[in-house]
């Protein structure tokens, strides 16, 4: 069910109390030797995604006697934890999703790496058995789980675009592993921990020197994510944190250079090709590959991008991401570098303009109000009422603003839409924008894009990597004082005073949020989509369900244009979702050949 998560071999081990089974892509060491599960000793080892500073930790663990027999990053993880334990984990600079079985202390131990850029997925099946996967629909092959849809969360989507906490998924009893977080089985009890959570670090007393530090630390990070034994290329949508890793990367020699790949929308107001095209040239890119989705092609699509995706996703967007790795594929190239990430922790959403303006104080505050004007008004209402306003008032604005196709029932139900509460580390940090950053990276935005992001490119057994997220960035970037981050109205302020000099100017002076967004609007409104929708939601299994407003949806398909886009998307990717998914046998596995 894995197999283009790893078309280059499969691996698979057992004894009388586990099970480990492995699929490769490889991107290090592309020799056999490195196939997994790979042992040492007592540990037992099936690892996805990669230790960057993996050839630095060889060293010194050379240095401490240990011997290797392969050039890759899994051996050295193995070594790693067989010399050091869970203490480990704070040597490590990747992403990674791993599972240790320890035969001797009879212990399974699984792992995500800070932010959850690889994924894990586990249930707790009846017998007792931890069953475990990097997709949902692996685990769903073993004979004790069963496909179930989480009824709260599925409605929760339908009527409010509201996701599933970070530790659920939209599958009834199957759980997420959070990034930073250890699960461990022992003497048949599973423990969940977080063993990591960014921490303050000392920074330039000077906002300039801080812009060229993190200048610094952000080309180190792109340094280590280079480094690959296969293809590397980037993606580029000519917004400012794609352009940034660009710009940066074309410093470092190497070929990765030759292919930038960049979703486009001719004709399309939010098409993001020009700054891209002005980014690429720049930057010496010698291939710029133009990735233009059709509606038709969507459409051609759909099935597979459900099933690729394996739960519901909130727009199209994940089309055009899922497009350019598909593209890339096609070119050859495995390994590309992008820019999530920075949105989180540099304030490069509209609504951590509010937190910025409760961070800074009232005086500063109320000068930005007045430089703002209503825009900056109804941000900082927006930052006082997503904590402040009392709970039967946020759940009459969301029964308000339920969605135009949700069932009148969901639509009215005061229990579903209510945001997931966040860690107490976080509930409790006292400066506003901060709250708000650590919010976005560990609970609402960015865990939802990382599962994005790993399913649109293991589709294509591409691999992704995300500079922005490396630890050393993360812990900068949430020490420097709120006003360097939300300055004068201006988003991401420290990191545009970092790339000065580097990213082109008219891509600095951006101050609109893009990112691959594709005409969403327009291509649900095609009288091809229009038949496709109609007959996917006025279908008699999908009247019964009580999660769709039927009168509504006859009304707009014959009036010809939608009122809530997003909300008609979300409806057809659930319905979807429970027929290829939930309902559907599932596909026959991929026998791989010999």
């Amino acid at each position: 069910m894995m197999a283009k998560r790893g078309p280059d071999g499969q691996g698979v081990w057992r004894d009388e109390k586990a099970g480990l089974a492995f699929r490769r892509l490889a991107i290090i060491d592309l020799h056999e030797r490195s196939t997994q599960p790979m042992h040492l000793d007592n540990l037992h080892l099936a690892f996805n995604g990669e230790i960057y500073n993996y050839l630095e930790l060889r060293d010194t663990l050379r240095g401490l006697g240990r011997e290797f027999r392969t050039e890759g990053d899994a051996e050295v993880l193995l070594h790693a934890w067989a010399e050091w334990g869970d203490a480990a984990l704070e040597r490590l600079n990747g992403m990674f999703a791993f599972a240790v079985w320890d035969d001797r202390a009879r212990r399974l131990t699984l792992c995500t790496d800070p932010f959850g850029e690889k994924p894990v997925y586990y249930t707790l099946a009846p017998t007792g058995r931890v069953v475990f996967g990097s997709e949902i629909k692996a685990i769903l092959q073993d004979p004790d789980v069963e496909a179930r849809a989480d009824g709260s969360a599925l409605r929760a989507y339908i009527a409010h675009n509201v996701v599933p906490p970070v530790q659920r998924s939209y599958f009834a009893g199957i759980h997420r592993l959070p990034g930073g977080h250890l699960l461990r089985l022992e003497n048949s009890r599973a423990t969940v921990e977080r063993w990591w959570r960014p921490r303050r670090v000392e920074v330039p007393a000077a906002r300039d020197e801080a812009a060229r530090e993190l200048r610094a630390l952000l080309l180190d990070a792109i340094r280590l994510r280079l480094r690959s034994d296969v293809p590397v290329g980037t993606s580029l949508s000519g917004g400012l944190d794609s352009s940034m890793v660009v710009m940066l990367s074309a410093e470092l020699a190497g070929d990765h250079r030759r292919h930038a790949f960049t979703a486009r929308f001719p004709g399309f107001e939010r098409d993001e090709w020009g700054y891209a095209s002005e980014v690429a040239r720049a930057a010496g890119v010698v291939e710029h590959h133009a990735v233009e989705p059709r509606p038709e092609e969507v459409l051609a699509d759909l099935e597979g991008l459900v099933l690729d995706h394996e739960e519901p996703v909130g727009s199209l967007s994940v089309y055009a991401q899922w497009r350019v790795n598909a593209t890339a594929r096609e070119a050859g190239v495995v390994v590309l570098l992008d820019g999530q990430g920075a949105d989180e922790l540099f304030g490069g959403y509209a609504i951590a303009a509010g937190f910025a303006m409760r961070s800074a104080g009232p005086a500063a505050a109320l000068r930005e109000l007045r430089a703002g004007g209503a825009e900056a008004g109804r941000q900082l209402a927006l930052a006082l009422g997503s904590e402040l306003l009392p709970g039967p008032l946020r759940r009459a604005y969301r029964r308000r603003a339920a969605a135009a196709y949700a069932a009148p029932e969901l639509a009215g139900d005061a229990s579903l839409g209510e945001p997931a509460a966040p860690e107490a580390w976080i509930a409790g940090e006292s400066d506003p924008l901060r709250r708000e950053l650590l919010r976005e990276a560990f609970v609402t935005s960015l865990p939802q894009l990382l599962r994005y992001a790993d399913r649109s490119s293991m589709a294509q057994s591409r691999e992704v990597r995300l500079p922005f997220l490396d630890r050393r960035i993360a812990d900068f970037a949430l020490s420097v004082p709120a006003a360097w981050l939300r300055s004068d109205g201006t988003s991401k302020a420290l990191l545009r005073d970092a790339g000065r000099g580097v990213v082109p100017d008219a891509v600095l002076a951006r101050r609109d949020k893009v990112g691959f967004e594709p005409p969403q609007a327009r291509w649900l409104r095609v009288p091809g989509f229009r038949a496709r929708i109609g007959e996917v939601l006025l279908d008699p299994a999908a009247r019964e369900r009580g999660l769709y407003d039927s009168a509504a949806i006859e009304d707009d398909l014959a009036a010809g244009a939608w009122r809530d886009p997003g909300a008609i998307w979300r409806a057809l990717n659930a319905e979807l979702w429970l027929r290829e998914l939930v309902e559907a046998p599932l596909p026959e596995p991929v026998v791989a050949a010999a």
